[in-house]
């Protein structure tokens, strides 16, 4: 009795000071961990070091992710929907979205001005809560990309209402493929996206909080058995041999049946390769990087439909979707994916808005990905031209981290408190990842060399083979077998023609003259009708010889 006397004086005491703190959030001790403490004050062990146990104990393997709030629902609601966000053309204007290494260093710092200005306001918070809220009325379906292009697009106009001069950046990793290894790649340098392993502490979005509550960490190109990858070239290319939106996108067979022309599928496979907060659904958003990477799923997005509406296709794009019931892994009245279904946080939106053509003509452009020779006027890319056979116009690839000579960024000043080394402690089990497709097998852990290889190895399996350069090849290959079949077939007919009209030929001068056979003992001075026979044969010899030609 006394015990839970005492238990109970304790936990009042957590929710008394909780409530008297003047609004500021505090820890409060959960019962598990108070009842682990209680249970070790009478054993002769180390109190402080048993307490420290019961924590610990206590969090291993469980970290969960922030998740909307009545204020998060309040201020979409305000800024998106009584705004009518996506059927007004946007108060900022038309804006145009390029590759962010073809940005000078004025107009990439803006854009991380603009980044850092939503997060101090904690807007940036805000979004990275709605996307790990309700993961499956957005993920693992046909409305992946028409909620994330309103997603992302709804995050550039607040990136717009700090600076009206910026656009939402996408990155090319297209680019990054063909390095030998894409770690190298000089967005993963301070000028761009800061380092890519362990927890963020350089570039313009160090030492940001994610959703975790702790600060963003990276893993990118991970060791594992069958490691993630980036989208290659080849991969785009195959998505634009089809012509309908079911063709690329998640229906109820998940990804077996599409998997190497899904895009969504793909899509997870970039979220891996970055790894860390990225990798996992809850805390994504968080990461400054997963806007620019889905603004490049939506400028591939943005290729698939305008073939659809070309002549090859001549599909609408605008209409074209899944067929009813093939919607969502996940049963209709979960993932809510149904083209007439309200977008989650954009409930003034259906799922098919994200379908409309204004989206591209009154919202946003992009600008084409850089190509060879100029690639963009970049001086962070260069023009490989021997690279893929395929290409023998060029590719455009990123130069290395060496390269980064932009001058730090002074504005931000969140590494102040940071001097110490921020402990990464036990890996943690972390919520949904994305389901993506192997890589090629290349990770940071290889040498440039073995990296280069695998590269080459990995064009060579994706050099297509159409039935036309088959046919082509076989062609070839098979012309001088038949024209010498032919010539051998020419050659005996005319043989064989040859013998038959030799025989004929005697056979009318045995006609003509019977006694002509009797005249091979005579000779031609003393047998008469010599000069006959002799005229007879001159003409049967050049019958036969008429015949062979």
């Amino acid at each position: 009795m006394f015990e839970n006397v005492i238990l109970f004086t304790v936990v009042w005491c957590a929710v008394l000071v909780a409530v008297t703190s003047q609004g500021q959030e505090v820890f409060i001790k959960p019962l598990e961990i108070i009842q682990c403490e209680e249970r070790a004050k009478d054993e002769p062990v180390n109190q402080t070091l048993a307490a420290e146990a019961c924590m610990r104990s206590y969090f291993v393997d469980r970290l969960s992710t922030n998740v909307m709030d009545l204020n998060d629902h309040d201020f979409f609601e305000r800024e998106f929907a009584n705004k009518q966000f996506g059927k007004k053309p946007p108060p900022s204007g038309f804006r145009v979205r390029r590759d962010i290494r073809v940005l000078n260093i004025t107009e990439r710092q803006k854009v991380f001005r603009a980044f850092d200005d939503l997060y101090k306001t904690g807007v940036m918070a805000r979004f990275g809560r709605v996307h790990g809220s309700e993961i499956y009325r957005k993920h693992s379906g046909a409305g992946f990309l028409p909620w994330h292009r309103v997603f992302t697009t709804a995050l550039e106009e607040k990136l717009r209402e700090v600076d009206p001069e910026v656009s939402l950046p996408y990155w090319d990793y297209s680019m990054d493929y063909y390095m030998p290894l894409p770690n190298d790649s000089i967005v993963w340098s301070k000028c761009f996206f800061g380092n890519g392993n362990n927890t963020v502490s350089d570039g313009p979005f160090r030492f940001m909080y994610g959703g975790f509550n702790m600060p963003i960490k990276r893993d990118i190109m991970p060791e594992e058995t069958c490691p993630p990858g980036l989208i290659s070239k080849a991969d785009i290319d195959g998505l634009m041999e089809f012509c309908h939106f079911a063709n690329i996108t998640t229906g109820r067979q998940r990804y077996n049946q599409n998997r190497s022309h899904n895009l969504e599928s793909l899509h997870n496979s970039v979220h891996n390769w970055v790894g860390g907060d990225m990798a996992d659904l809850g805390a994504a958003a968080y990461d400054p990087i997963f806007f620019m990477h889905h603004a490049f799923i939506d400028y591939i997005w943005e290729q698939f439909r305008r073939r659809q509406s070309s002549n090859e296709c001549n599909v609408d794009a605008e209409k074209d979707y899944r067929e009813p019931g093939d919607y969502s892994i996940k049963n209709d009245t979960i993932a809510l994916q149904r083209p007439t279904d309200a977008m989650q946080a954009f409930n003034h939106l259906q799922i098919r808005d994200g379908l409309w053509n204004n989206w591209t003509t009154s919202v946003y452009g992009y600008e084409p990905a850089p190509k060879c020779p100029e690639c963009g006027n970049s001086e962070n890319l260069y023009c490989n031209m021997t690279i893929d056979p395929r290409r023998p116009e060029g590719v455009c690839v990123p130069k290395s981290i060496d390269f980064c000579v932009d001058p730090p960024l002074y504005a931000f000043h969140r590494d102040e408190t940071y001097n110490k080394p921020q402990g990464d402690g036990a890996k943690l089990s972390l919520g949904p990842r994305h389901l993506g497709v192997p890589g090629d097998g290349r990770t940071r852990f290889m040498s440039q060399e073995d990296g280069l290889v695998s590269l080459r190895n990995q064009l060579a399996i994706d050099m297509p083979t159409t039935s036309q350069q088959v046919f082509s090849d076989n062609r070839i290959s098979t012309s001088i077998p038949v024209l010498a079949t032919l010539s051998s077939v020419l050659g005996i007919l005319v043989v064989t023609l040859g013998i038959h009209n030799r025989k004929i030929t005697k056979q009318l001068q045995s006609l003509r003259n019977p006694s002509w056979a009797k005249f091979t003992t005579a000779s031609q001075e003393d047998t008469p009708g010599t000069d006959e026979a002799r005229n007879m044969g001159d003409d049967s010899e050049q019958l036969e010889l008429g015949t062979g030609i």
